[in-house]
């Protein structure tokens, strides 16, 4: 009897140090396992069920030819934060290029929505998609139609990881099929511009995966400030300048942009690919854009030349900090909405200011009239 249970123990015993072996080695190769690498392939040519893309479920039975609308949600952020933002895809497929678009301080993604002068009614984010770019804009925490409060300055790098949460979203907008990541631009107004910068000097910043280079082809920083979103733009841009192709624009009698230009210039020409834009004018940002001859046409010819002639092939990504997005609306410019855009473009030359901002004192005060539909931006 005293024989059985012995026996019984002994079994019972190795079958118990057998299972805690096994755990370990599991463990252990889990904690030692290398990061995944590219496997090549094609992409999908058509998502699978299980992938559960609600922007697809959306567009179906109402949107056009790709190209021709845009998809508006919420896009959350790595701590939770939800961010109105807007998506815009392209005709190419997984040719295209991409573009992020960030607007300035107390302002919203609708900048890049409102007619600019040279491309006869559209505004930069439709025309950059007319010319085959997908194109992603969102408003920045506590801003446009997100919940308006007054950023602390430790939110700062949350701004930056929003970023990130933007060029997760275009990675697996990549991964269907829809665009390559390889080719990515990224375009900052005003304050935005020393946030994209600040973003894309962080180690990380537009990486898909471990030990793989930044998928940043090209950067445009119109009217950046000396300091803005907390960042200097002295401290940032040299740093970045031997690695992204930069773009830096601002109106030579903007004191304030061209002085931070200026502070730069020696060490972005240091680069090849790096390029300084002056114009005769007072007018800074989103107006810069909007109304002044030869500034929006230089933006879009700089990423022509950086991403969309970039020879880099799409390859599949493995997207492992996926984003969550609610609230899909497709959208889609009717005839009325294109009539009305175009009415507003051709009365837009003697238009140069917002009645709810103070007034510049380096700008004309003949050049500070309002703008029409500027009250129904309040409504964001």
């Amino acid at each position: 009897m005293r024989g059985l249970l012995a026996s019984r123990r002994f079994w019972a015993l190795a079958l118990a140090l057998t299972t805690t072996l096994g755990v370990a080695a599991q463990e252990g190769r889990r904690r030692g396992a290398r990061p995944l690498r590219d496997q090549g392939g094609e992409p999908l040519k058509k998502v699978r069920p299980e992938g559960g893309d609600p922007l697809a479920r959306q567009a179906e039975g109402k949107a056009g030819a790709l190209g021709t609308y845009h998809y508006t949600f919420k896009l959350r952020s790595f701590d939770g934060t939800p961010l109105a933002a807007s998506y815009y895809p392209s005709k190419l497929g997984a040719n295209a290029p991409a573009v992020a678009l960030v607007h300035e301080k107390q302002r919203s993604r609708k900048d890049f929505e409102d007619a600019v002068l040279e491309f006869k009614g559209k505004g930069l984010a439709e025309h950059l998609q007319a010319q085959g770019y997908a194109v992603f804009s969102m408003d920045l925490r506590g801003q446009g139609q997100n919940p308006r409060r007054t950023l602390a300055a430790d939110e700062r790098e949350a701004m930056a990881d929003d970023l990130q949460a933007a060029y997760q979203f275009l990675l697996d907008r990549h991964n269907r099929g829809e665009l390559n990541v390889g080719k990515l631009g990224v375009v900052g107004v005003g304050d935005g511009a020393n946030l994209v910068a600040a973003w894309a000097y962080q180690p990380g910043a537009a990486v898909s995966t471990e030990g793989r280079p930044a998928d940043l082809g090209s950067l445009v920083l119109v009217s950046p400030q000396p300091e803005g979103s907390g960042y200097l733009l002295s401290r940032v841009a040299p740093q970045l300048a031997p690695r992204v192709p930069m773009l830096l624009m601002a109106g030579e009698k903007d004191v304030a942009s061209k002085d931070a230009v200026e502070a730069v210039r020696k060490d972005l020409e240091r680069s090849r690919g790096n390029k300084v834009e002056l114009f005769p004018s007072p007018l800074r940002g989103y107006k810069l854009l909007r109304l002044e001859p030869g500034a929006a046409e230089a933006l879009v010819k700089y990423l022509d030349a950086n991403l969309k002639l970039r020879p880099n092939e799409w390859e599949p990504r493995y997207n492992q900090v996926p984003v969550a997005y609610t609230d899909v609306q497709t959208a889609r410019p009717g005839p009325a909405e294109k009539s009305k855009a175009a009415d507003k473009a051709k009365a837009e030359p003697d238009e140069k200011a917002d009645p709810d901002e103070k007034a510049d004192p380096d700008e004309p005060k003949a050049k500070a009239k309002a703008e029409p539909d500027e009250d129904s931006r309040k409504s964001d």
